[in-house]
């Protein structure tokens, strides 16, 4: 058992004082300079606290005074006399060597309440917000939800609740930074506030007053062992019994293990166990009894569902069963299979290929960020990739800056996706890194031309003539290739031709049908061809397609709540939201925000013209009387895309108003589906740990924020023209129902009539 006596009390805080500074160039003295007499200031502690040093050569008290602190009294402050009458304070002139004595009040004892689960649920259903009490809790810890902050699940014969975050006994230290803690199977005795957040009953700040390691007890008749492959396979929630070679470890914020990479002779997979994964070290030999699931955050699920992703594939709630202690052992690499960083981010989402490894070669790329650093892994083409997925800020992968801007061996894990609304996004892990000396056979200059430039031009169907402007010919720096023309053709000109008109290479959709269209490159008398079947439906406009302004006139408001009405809107794609993915739809008539996801954004160009189906709501954080919020179709599908490289129409934007005018528009008005033009002044501000923009009046102090989640990156684009006044077109916007709008730019026009759009969601 592990037992600790509970401190009550205040840290001791040092005394500090200042310096006096003087100027080096005299100054012209009317009167006599002032003597200054000093003296000596002794402090008296009464008995109590930390024995303050005196004090030399002061003339007046400093600021501050000397805070002491004792277990079980309270510090009240210094007095002049021993009778503790007359209090010293910061500042006051001295006439002579001075005592100064603490004066001291007994600490009231706190008694805390020991309660059950089922008590402290039933105190958390009748609390606003949290509890100012503590109280005692003794359980058992179920499981270590996060061990970063020490988040975890506890039980009672009463009942189970979670821990948000956990300390040592004094509150002082965090779950992570504890030599020894309590995991799962383990007893505590927790000193804690409850609270009540939103509706989730829960246990905070929790300080482990004592814990007990108990031996975990499971039935192993109810696991069954096999390879990692089997395992891989199996039913989520199926008992397993695995053995392998530790690959990789993974870890949370403080660099706190979290997991590792078990690889066999068959495959790999991801052990998540924050008490297993600091016993054990990369090429140590183990075997350990699990439970497969698939995880993926709460939050993620239903955005997840939509692209067929399952999550993570892994197993968790392990049982250590052997470690050989060696860190010898080299993982098998027989079964890995040869990929492209490119294969491996075209893999479909409902692919069962997280946590197993590829080999490819990969450009390895480091960018660091604002206290942070992300490290990619692109294809050889130096664009094709993806970042690796870290808990720790980019720090526990900086054994990957000798790799750097070096195309390398890379054993490389799709770690889990990142999901939302508007698509999934595969998230690396490395597990070994080469750096062989990696040089490109230019014999395959015609097929890396074909594979990674020519081919990827085009969609497998089209619902309107694209008029594509296809890539004559194909060089990179990176590999040495030079000037691989690329030659196209189709099956079935009537369907899909390629026109040369101006000199450049024009693909056109004719009619409805399929066509099978190849692209052929030569490099030293090799040829390499590639085909794909293209299938071209010109998708007759629905009848009851709104313009803009219909859309933008539809109430989403009923009775007081917002409604989803299913529309069809057409037309042009125009420039990004902000924060959010998506674009401004503009014809003659209005703007208004469209979301959509970014599979969609991938089909569509700025200036197409475009045919959605979608939903006219309004997006809000939370339903607030007299806040509007924020306009949009959400949801958006591509019905079709008529293309076209249309310049949008600025016929219904505002030209007349100022920043000023727009700072005092109320949320409670529907004015988030008007786009403005104005001028104003850019102000962009980069901190340590954020970015922002503001659009600044030139007439007064008044600004708007460009709505972001960083500034310095979503508004890069105007970092140049800080401190300039420039044409803006600006949205007004409100996504989380705040009390004031902030705004997204569409567009600057600089001084030489150059336009300049917010590109941020389309493919660049």
């Amino acid at each position: 058992m592990k037992k600790r006596k509970i401190l009550l009390g205040l840290v001791a805080i040092a005394a500090m004082f200042g310096l006096v500074a003087c100027k080096d160039t005299p100054q012209p003295t009317p009167n006599p300079p002032v003597e200054v007499t000093t003296f000596e200031v002794i402090f008296e502690n009464n008995g109590h606290g930390a024995q303050p040093e005196k004090l030399t050569e002061v003339s007046k008290l400093p600021n501050p005074l000397p805070y002491l602190t004792e277990e079980g009294w309270n510090f009240e402050g210094w007095f002049y006399d021993a009778a503790l009458t007359q209090k010293a304070n910061v500042g006051e002139k001295l006439e002579k060597n001075t005592t100064l004595y603490a004066k001291w009040t007994e600490e009231a004892k706190q008694e805390l309440q020991t309660i059950t689960i089922a008590e402290a649920l039933e105190i958390c259903a009748g609390l606003a917000a949290e509890a100012e009490v503590r109280y005692i809790i003794n359980a058992e810890v179920v499981k270590i939800l996060n061990p970063g902050y020490g988040q975890m699940t506890i039980k009672d014969a009463t009942g189970t609740i979670d821990v948000y975050g956990s300390y040592d006994w004094d509150g002082v230290k965090g779950y992570a930074e504890l030599e020894d803690k309590p995991y799962a199977g383990d007893t505590v005795s927790l000193s804690c506030l409850l609270q009540n957040f939103n509706g989730t009953y829960e246990v905070k700040s929790a300080w482990i007053l004592s814990f007990k390691h108990e031996e975990q007890i499971f039935d192993i008749n109810e696991y069954t062992a096999m390879s990692i492959e089997e395992a891989r396979s199996a039913k989520k929630d199926s008992k397993v019994i695995i053995e392998g070679v530790v690959a990789q470890i993974t870890y949370a914020t403080g660099k706190i293990p979290t997991g590792f990479y078990l690889v066999d002779d068959t495959n790999s997979i991801f052990v998540y166990d924050s008490q297993i994964a600091p016993r054990v070290k990369i090429g140590n030999k183990i075997k350990l009894a699990a439970i497969k699931e698939y995880w993926i955050l709460a939050d993620e699920l239903a955005s997840a569902a939509l692209f067929g992703y399952e999550g993570c594939c892994q197993v968790s709630s392990g049982h250590l069963l052997e470690n050989d202690e060696k860190t010898d052992h080299v993982f098998n690499k027989d079964w890995i299979l040869d990929s492209t960083v490119k294969e491996m981010i075209d893999t479909p989402f409902s692919e069962n290929v997280t946590t197993t490894i590829f080999k490819v070669n990969a450009l390895v790329k480091k960018v660091d960020g604002h206290n942070f650093v992300n490290y990619y892994f692109y294809d050889i083409d130096g664009t094709t990739g993806s970042y690796t997925y870290t808990q720790c800020n980019g720090n526990d992968f900086d054994w990957l800056d000798e790799f750097d801007g070096k195309i390398c061996t890379v054993y490389l894990s799709a770690m889990n996706a990142k999901a939302s609304r508007s698509g999934c996004v595969w998230r690396f892990l490395p597990i070994e890194v080469k750096d062989e000396g990696y040089t490109f056979d230019l014999n395959k200059s015609a097929e890396f031309a074909v594979k990674y430039f020519g081919i990827n031009q085009f969609f497998a169907a089209y619902n309107g003539n694209p008029e594509l402007e296809c890539i004559p010919s194909v060089s990179s720096e990176l590999l040495g290739v030079k000037d691989v023309k690329l030659v196209y053709s189709s099956s079935d000109t009537n369907v899909i031709s390629f026109d040369e008109v101006n000199g450049k290479i024009i693909m056109n959709a004719k009619t409805s049908g399929k066509a099978t269209i190849s692209v052929k490159a030569s490099y030293n008398n090799i040829q390499y061809t590639e085909s794909m079947e293209i299938n071209v439906t010109f998708t007759e406009i629905p009848e009851n397609t709104k313009t803009v302004k219909e859309v933008i006139n539809i109430e989403p408001y009923v009775n007081g709540q917002v409604e989803k009405i299913e529309v069809f809107v057409r037309g042009i794609a125009g420039p990004s939201l902000a924060n959010q993915t998506g674009f401004y739809l503009i014809d003659e008539t209005g703007a208004i925000a469209i979301r959509t996801t970014s599979d969609t954004m991938k089909k569509i160009s700025l200036g197409d013209e475009v045919v959605l189906k979608g939903l006219r709501t309004v997006a809000y954080k939370e339903l607030i009387e007299g806040n509007y919020g924020q306009a949009v179709v959400t949801d958006c599908e591509l019905v079709a895309n008529l293309y076209g490289n249309h310049s949008y129409s600025t016929a219904s934007f505002i030209k007349d108003k100022t920043i000023d005018d727009l700072y005092d528009i109320s949320v409670s008005e529907n004015a988030t589906a008007q786009v403005y033009v104005v001028e104003a002044k850019i102000k962009y501000v980069e901190a340590q740990f954020y970015g922002n923009v503001y659009l600044v009046s030139p007439n007064s102090s008044k600004e708007i924020i460009l709505y972001s989640s960083d500034g310095r990156r979503e508004y890069s684009w105007l970092k140049a023209y800080n401190g300039q006044t420039l044409k803006v077109e600006v949205a007004l916007c409100n996504w989380n129902t705040k009390k004031n709008f902030a705004a997204c730019a569409l567009s600057a026009t600089l001084e030489d009539g150059t336009v300049l759009f917010n590109m941020n969601n389309y493919n660049k």
